[in-house]
């Protein structure tokens, strides 16, 4: 396939559905031991179930099934409706019994690999594509990515034995800059700075990484991402507030 300009020269659809596959099988054994009971018991996610998590997960690899299919064939399915339909299809399917939703994930999740390969296939990744009809489009190269933490988010969310040290450095390389950028646009969110250990390196959202009058969060990269994606507390971080010493952690606004 010929390279376009607005598709990363680090993009690897294959080995970005690799890692999918690979977050599902882990995903759907998590399911697989769990009980009814603890289907309907809360998950990390505000106000939802582990029920509505798993049928969430469910509905979006349907959703994003759509939007591969735009990439390759043109003809734009949007990934939803409306969001009215979203929300009310993650309710009906909140409360199934745990069998129901493990067929279920494990169908949808069939669906997106099919949709997968015909969109590479036709190696339109370039393509928009459109979560809800007249929705600002963003190119289809980074449904892959959105997929993956989709899967491995919101398996940390249903609380039960996978957390983000479970998560890959390939997956937590690739948010971690996704973090930043969203961060950096959005108004409510403080200026920070990040000191990632292992790489002593700093980074600044909303600030220059060598800004003293900013304050600066330590920690492993792992937990500063599980932190900011709202899956963490920011147990092992420490907060240094430019008086000097340690402070509290900053208040950060929801990921969504």
């Amino acid at each position: 396939m010929t390279e376009s300009p607005t598709i990363p020269a680090s993009f690897d659809a294959a080995a970005d559905l690799e890692q999918i596959t690979e977050a599902t099988a882990h995903l759907l054994a998590t399911v697989a031991d769990m009980t009814d009971e603890q289907l309907r018991e809360p998950s990390l996610c505000d106000g939802w179930t582990r029920g509505h998590v798993l049928a969430h997960i469910a509905r979006n690899a349907d959703g994003l099934s759509n939007m591969l299919n735009t990439a390759a064939t043109g003809e734009v399915t949007p990934m939803y409706e409306s969001d009215d339909k979203r929300n009310a299809d993650i309710e009906a399917g909140s409360s199934r019994p745990v069998q129901e939703q493990l067929a279920d994930l494990r169908e949808s999740a069939g669906r997106f690999v099919e949709a997968y390969a015909t969109a590479q296939a036709a190696g339109h990744w370039d393509a928009p594509v459109y979560r809800t009809a007249g929705a600002t489009p963003y190119p289809a190269h980074q449904l892959p990515g959105k997929r993956l933490g989709e899967v491995l988010i919101h398996h940390v969310d249903l609380d039960l034995d996978f957390t983000p040290a479970h998560w890959s450095d390939t997956f937590t390389d690739r948010w971690f800059a996704d973090a930043l950028s969203r961060f950096e646009t959005r108004p409510e969110f403080p200026a920070l700075r990040l000191d990632v250990e292992e790489e002593d390196r700093v980074c600044g959202v909303k600030a220059d990484p060598q800004d003293s009058g900013v304050v600066i969060v330590r920690g492993p990269k792992r937990a500063l991402l599980a932190w900011l994606l709202g899956r963490a507390s920011g147990d092992g971080l420490v907060a240094v507030i430019p008086a000097g010493g340690r402070g509290p952690l900053p208040k950060l606004p929801a990921w969504a």
